[in-house]
C-alpha cells in the first residue's frame, strides 16, 4: 500500500521535509549508540518527554555496550529498543550496513514523525540515511561542526556532512557552526541551541552536589584520554609524552584506557614499567567527578573539548585541527598535535604557571540547549502537519 506523502515548504519555497499521514504524529525517535551520544541526547530525551506535544522513542544501537553509562537512568528516561550489532574488529562498512538494515526495519515498524540523531557517529549517519529513505524528517543535534578535512577526524567529518545533506532541522551548538551550514547552503531550518553536553554536565553536577575541588594531594594531576583513529599511528609519541611527564617530580599522569584494541596494545607496551597510572573507563557520573580533580587535561576527544571549559580545567588537544574552534578562540585549550616534544613542552608551561588558560564561561551554551531543541521540534512538527504544498 502506498503511503500518502506530501512535501512541506517554508516561506521561501524551499522544501523542509515531508508530511506523511501514516506517521505517528507526536512520536520522535532518538537514535544513539555511543557513550558521547548518550550523554548529549539524554537531556534532549528528557526535554522531549516533558513536552506534552511529543513522545520520545529511544533507540540504542549498542556500539558502546561496554562503555554505555547509566546516564539515561539519571535523566529519568527509558531506552525503548536495544540493537546489539557490535562485533569486535568488524570494519566500519560492515557495521554501517548492519545499522542501516536494522534501523530501516525499526523505523518502518514505528513510523515516527521525526528522527533525531546527534553528531557524527555511524549511528547518526545510518540513522539519518534510514530515515531519509523512508521520507521521515531528520533533526541533527550538534550540526555544523567542520574541519573541512575529510580525514580529520576520520570518519566523523564525512559522517556529519552527510547528515547535513538530509536533515530538515539543524541544531547548531554555536554561531560559528551555524555559519558553516549557511555557507554550505544546506536545506532546512538552522537553529542555534547551544550544546546539550553543557545541560548534561550541569544537571549531573547539580544532582550529585559536584563542585570543582582540588584532589587531596600537593601533586600536579594530569588526566589524559587518547583514542582517535587518526592518532593510532602516533600513539608511541603521544604515550611517550605521557611517560615523560609522569617522570616529572610531583606530577601524576592518569589515563582511563579506551577499549579500542590498537590503543590497549600500545598502552600495554609503552606504559610497561612506567609511572603512568592506567585505569579502567568509568561511567559518566564518576568520570565527571574524577575530571574535576585534574589540574590539566590532555586529550584528543571532542567531548573533553566541550567539558573542559564548563569545568574550568586547562586542556591540551592532541590533534592538528579541531572542529570546535571556539575552545581555542576563547583560550580554554591549545592544539598541540602529536609530537612528543611539543606535548611535553606545552604541559610544562602549564605545570610551571607560564601558560594560563581562560576563566571565561563555556562557549558551548548556557545549559538550556535541550529545551530549545524540544521546543523547535514540536513547533516544526506542528507546522508540518498543518502546512500543505503551495500552489
Amino acid at each position: 500500500m502506498e503511503r500518502d506523502v506530501f512535501a512541506v515548504y517554508d516561506e521561501r519555497g524551499l522544501q523542509l521535509g515531508e508530511r506523511n499521514d501514516n506517521m505517528t504524529k507526536n512520536t520522535v525517535a532518538v537514535i544513539f549508540g555511543t557513550r558521547p551520544e548518550a550523554i548529549k541526547l539524554a537531556p534532549v530525551a528528557q526535554a522531549l518527554a516533558t513536552d506534552s506535544r511529543l513522545t520520545p522513542l529511544l533507540i540504542n544501537t549498542g556500539q558502546h555496550d561496554s562503555l554505555m553509562p547509566t546516564i539515561m537512568e539519571w535523566f529519568g528516561v527509558t531506552i525503548d529498543q536495544r540493537l546489539s550489532l557490535l562485533v569486535s574488529g568488524q570494519p566500519l562498512g560492515i557495521l554501517g550496513g548492519k545499522l542501516l538494515h536494522r534501523l530501516t526495519e525499526v523505523l518502518a515498524d514505528e513510523r515516527p514523525a521525526m528522527v533525531i540523531v546527534q553528531g557524527d557517529t555511524l549511528s547518526a549517519q545510518m540513522g539519518a540515511l534510514a530515515a531519509f529513505y523512508q521520507q521521515i524528517p531528520v533533526a541533527h543535534v550538534e550540526a555544523g561542526l567542520r574541519t573541512y578535512n575529510r580525514l580529520s577526524p576520520y570518519p566523523e567529518e564525512v559522517a556529519r556532512r552527510m547528515v547535513s545533506i538530509v536533515a530538515a532541522l539543524h541544531f547548531a551548538p554555536t554561531d560559528s557552526a551555524a555559519d558553516n551550514l549557511r555557507h554550505e547552503g544546506v536545506e532546512g531550518q538552522i537553529v542555534v541551541t547551544g550544546n546539550p553536553v553543557v545541560d548534561a554536565l550541569q544537571y549531573i553536577r547539580q544532582i550529585t552536589g559536584g563542585r570543582n575541588s582540588p584532589h587531596p594531594s600537593e601533586r600536579f594531576r594530569i588526566v589524559a584520554t587518547i583514542h582517535r583513529r587518526e592518532n593510532h599511528a602516533h600513539l608511541p609519541d603521544i604515550f611517550g609524552a605521557l611517560v615523560d611527564l609522569a617522570r616529572r617530580p610531583g606530577v601524576d599522569v592518569i589515563l582511563p584506557l579506551h577499549a579500542n584494541p590498537a590503543v590497549t596494545q600500545a598502552a600495554q607496551t609503552i606504559f610497561r614499567d612506567s609511572p603512568v597510572q592506567v585505569i579502567a573507563p568509568m561511567d559518566y557520573v564518576p568520570w565527571i567527578q574524577f575530571l574535576t580533580t585534574a589540574d590539566l587535561l590532555i586529550s584528543d576527544s571532542g567531548g573533553i573539548q566541550e567539558e573542559a571549559p564548563v569545568l574550568g580545567i586547562p586542556l591540551l588537544v592532541t590533534r592538528d585541527v579541531t572542529e570546535r574552534p571556539e575552545v581555542l578562540q576563547t583560550g580554554h585549550a591549545v592544539l598541540v598535535g602529536h609530537n612528543r616534544r611539543t606535548i611535553v613542552e606545552a604541559a610544562d608551561h602549564v605545570i610551571t604557571g607560564r601558560h594560563r588558560f581562560s576563566a571565561t564561561q563555556s562557549p558551548f551554551g548556557d545549559g538550556h540547549a535541550a529545551a530549545r531543541i524540544a521546543g523547535a521540534v514540536a513547533t516544526w512538527l506542528e507546522s508540518v502537519h498543518s502546512l500543505s504544498v503551495p500552489s
